[in-house]
Order: structure tokens, then C-alpha cells, then sequence
């Protein structure tokens, strides 16, 4: 099989991720059946961490896998969704698989669905476990999609579980209720296992712990156990060319690892605590495995860039792409240009349908000059009259374009080489914005 006819499979597969209405209804008979069909992969994985939550799942993953690598051992990833190909959410060794070796999975897997149908997310999941088993990883890192309880990765068997900050995201789907999504999100608790858990809000917190005792697993918070402290935000300044001397955070540390200064070049006082929850989770791991040590965590981390997450792709103008898309994600990104940024910036702005986009946007308020509202290549893609409206109710002076190229010249244009541009709202506007810039810069 070529690898445009192992795209063209998986695409004919119903995705809910661009359908414009959510999935209403979710049961995990499909996917059990296919893993069946196909020899449950999963349970030929060595050791898994299943990471779930509402924000900084991506980013803790990242790091775990990261981290993991630097201490010599084989590791794998499944993340979604992805960025600028489907391979990126099947990772060995911090490397999309190879087209090559994606047309293989698929034409393994081509038949059995045939036999039993799942949908896009579904088969992408089946063919990360297929990917680690036969790749005889160590660790496998996998992010949940969507809640916990019924996530077609919640099939697995993990070792460790995380569940980051919890906040109203997918609301259509899991509801408006803090301690209904800490609910399901706590379905990826696992008897005997411990759970790492992030920050959380107080009602989501006294759930995260009922539940913890009803499913008899050790609940660790990963602020009390890992602690941090003297957090310096690095400013980011434009005009330095592609390497300036500084950028990123700095902090210090102390947890089952060890102690010491760890300087990341991602964004954000937010990844602060992302780290924090990793390494927590890397302490439990070391537990029974020696290789995992302090000195090569650190080195794993601090090498660690993350595609499409306050991700600096230019520096004059100053350029950052972020995914930034709940309530959760507008205040940390608002927390980045207040401490990495210090100016008022050209926001590049498309959300998908079902978002909190008021929530979201204010806190970027304060920040934005102007914006430029456009649509992601999404069926999902939110119409620009419901764009208008809430930037108009803002205040926020704004410009509407029908595309993602439209918005980026009129972004380059109104900051005419001094104000810095912010692209957020979707991974899929993210994805587009980074596909763009290229071409752009080469003619």
C-alpha cells in the first residue's frame, strides 16, 4: 500500500473531529472489537502513561516522552490532534513514523475494519498500539482525546495516569459541569495505579479525590510533590535574527528525582506547571527504573520545542503560533504575551464551532492592537458574522478575511515589521498558519 492510499483509507473513515456537529454518543464495542481483531496490541506494551485533562495534556506529554528519550530508553507517543500531518500523532523515538511504515499499519489494518468499522480517532489509536508493540518501546506516552471514561485510549493499560488542569472545554459533549468532566476524566484511574494529577480548582479537586478512593488508586498532586520556585519569564525581543541569546523560562526544582536549575525555551509560566506534573510522574517511574535520572531529565527538557504551542516561528516580525482554543488556554496565552512579550500585538484569530470564544478571547484583550479574524479549513470552522460579534462586543478593532493567507498579509501588514503577530484559536488554524509561512517567506 502507498502512503496517499493509506491517507485515502483513513480519511473515508468518519472523523468527529471534523464533523460539524459533535458526536453525540460514545461506547468503546467498536475499537475493543478492532484491537481484538487485531491481537490487542495494547496489552504488548511494555509500560504506558495515559495523560488526560483539559489543558496542558499536549505539552506534558511532550515532556514525558521527551525526558524519557534523554535517559537512553525507547519511546513512543500518540498525541492529537496533529499539527501538519497525521504521522505526527504516532511518534518512536520523538520521529513521526515514516510514511512508509504508516501505509504498513494501515494495510494491516485495512481489512479488519472492513470487518469492524471505527472512526478516524479510533484506527489512529489502534495504529499507535500496533506501532509500539512491534516497535518493543520501553514507555509509551498517550494523550486521551476526548474526557477519559470512553476514550478509545482509555483501553489501554497504563502504568501511571495523569490528569492535568481540568477546565470547561467540549461542553456540547461533556457537559458544563466542573465535577461531570472531572468524572469522566478520572475514568483513566486505573486500581493499585497512581495517578499524578495537576492544579486544580477546588470542586474539581474534591471529585478527583472521591474518585481516587472509590477506584483505590494513590492520588499524587504534582505542586505539592514537585516543588518549584525563583520562576524567571525571559522577554522575547524582535529583530535578533532566528537565534537570540535568551528566551523561554527558567526555574528551580526539588522532587524524587532531584534538585536543580531547569531552563525550558518553551512559553508560559503554565509550562511551569506542566514540568512540575511531569516530573512528578518521571519520580514515580524511577521508582522502578534507574535510568531515569535528574541530569538526563533536564537535558531532555531543556532541548524540548513543541509544534504549534506559543511556538516562536519568527523573529522579525516576532511570530508566535499558538492552539489556544478554551477559556484555560486565552488566560495562559494572555500570561505569555504579558511575560514574554511586554507589547501590544496583531492577533490572528479562528475558532471552531461549540468554543467558548468570548471566555477565550478577553484575556487577550489588553494585548491586541488589532485582529484578524478568518476561518480554519475546518467544516467545524466558526462563520465570521459569529467572529464579529464577539470581537465588535470587545472593542477590538478588527479585520475579517476568507482565508488563512488573507489573514497572515493583512497581519504582516498592519505590523509593518515592529508589532509582534499572535496566531490562536484551533490546531487547525495553527496547522495551516505553519504550512503558510514558508511558502510566504520564499517569494
Amino acid at each position: 500500500m502507498k502512503y496517499s492510499e493509506a491517507l485515502a483509507f483513513l480519511n473515508s473513515l468518519v472523523n468527529y473531529e471534523k464533523l460539524a456537529k459533535p458526536r453525540n454518543e460514545f461506547k468503546l464495542d467498536d475499537i475493543r472489537n478492532l484491537l481484538g481483531l487485531a491481537g490487542y496490541p495494547q496489552q504488548e506494551v511494555k509500560k504506558i502513561v495515559l495523560v488526560a485533562g483539559t489543558k496542558g495534556k499536549g505539552s506534558v506529554c511532550h515532556m514525558l516522552e521527551a525526558a524519557l528519550r534523554a535517559c537512553g530508553v525507547r519511546t513512543g507517543m500518540f498525541v492529537s490532534p496533529h499539527v501538519r500531518s497525521v504521522r505526527e500523532r504516532i511518534q518512536l523515538l520523538g520521529k513521526p513514523v515514516t510514511k512508509r511504515a504508516f501505509a504498513r499499519l494501515v494495510e494491516r489494518f485495512q481489512p479488519l475494519v472492513r470487518k469492524q468499522p471505527v472512526s478516524y480517532f479510533e484506527l489512529t489509536a489502534a495504529l499507535a498500539f500496533e506501532a509500539f508493540a512491534r516497535a518493543g518501546v520501553d514507555y509509551a506516552v498517550v494523550e486521551v482525546g476526548l474526557g477519559g471514561r470512553l476514550d478509545a485510549t482509555n483501553l489501554s493499560n497504563p502504568d501511571i495516569s495523569v490528569i492535568t488542569r481540568i477546565g470547561l472545554d467540549h461542553t456540547r459533549v461533556l457537559g458544563s459541569s466542573l465535577r461531570g468532566i472531572a468524572r469522566e476524566k478520572a475514568g483513566v484511574m486505573r486500581s493499585g495505579k497512581p495517578v499524578v494529577a495537576g492544579h486544580q480548582l477546588p470542586e474539581v479537586r474534591s471529585e478527583l479525590e472521591r474518585q481516587a478512593r472509590s477506584r483505590e488508586t494513590r492520588l499524587v498532586w504534582g505542586h505539592k510533590q514537585t516543588r518549584v520556585w525563583d520562576v524567571r519569564l525571559e522577554m522575547l525581543r524582535d529583530g535578533h535574527g532566528r537565534n537570540p541569546p535568551s528566551r523561554g523560562i527558567a526555574f528551580s526544582v526539588l522532587g524524587e528525582l532531584g534538585a536543580g536549575r531547569i531552563r525550558l525555551s518553551l512559553l508560559g509560566r503554565h509550562q511551569v506547571e506542566n514540568c512540575a506534573v511531569a516530573l512528578t510522574a518521571l519520580g514515580l517511574l524511577a521508582g522502578e527504573d534507574t535510568r531515569l535520572r535528574f541530569a538526563r531529565v533536564k537535558r531532555g527538557l531543556e532541548g524540548l520545542v513543541i509544534p504549534g504551542r506559543c511556538q516562536v516561528v519568527g523573529w522579525k516580525p516576532l511570530v508566535i503560533v499558538d492552539s489556544c482554543h478554551n477559556p484555560d488556554s486565552g488566560r495562559a496565552l494572555g500570561q505569555v504575551i504579558a511575560g514574554h512579550v511586554g507589547r501590544r500585538v496583531v492577533l490572528v484569530y479562528g475558532a471552531l464551532k461549540g468554543k467558548l470564544v468570548h471566555k477565550t478571547v478577553k484575556p487577550l484583550k489588553p494585548w491586541m492592537e488589532s485582529a484578524i479574524l478568518t476561518r480554519p479549513d475546518s467544516p467545524r470552522a466558526l462563520p465570521l458574522v459569529a467572529l464579529k460579534r464577539v470581537f465588535g462586543r470587545l472593542g477590538v478593532p478588527y479585520v475579517a478575511t476568507d482565508s488563512v493567507a488573507d489573514a497572515l498579509d493583512a497581519a504582516f501588514r498592519i505590523s509593518d515589521g515592529s508589532l509582534p503577530v499572535v496566531v490562536a484559536g484551533s490546531f487547525y488554524l495553527a496547522g495551516e498558519v505553519l504550512e503558510h509561512l514558508p511558502r510566504r517567506s520564499s517569494h
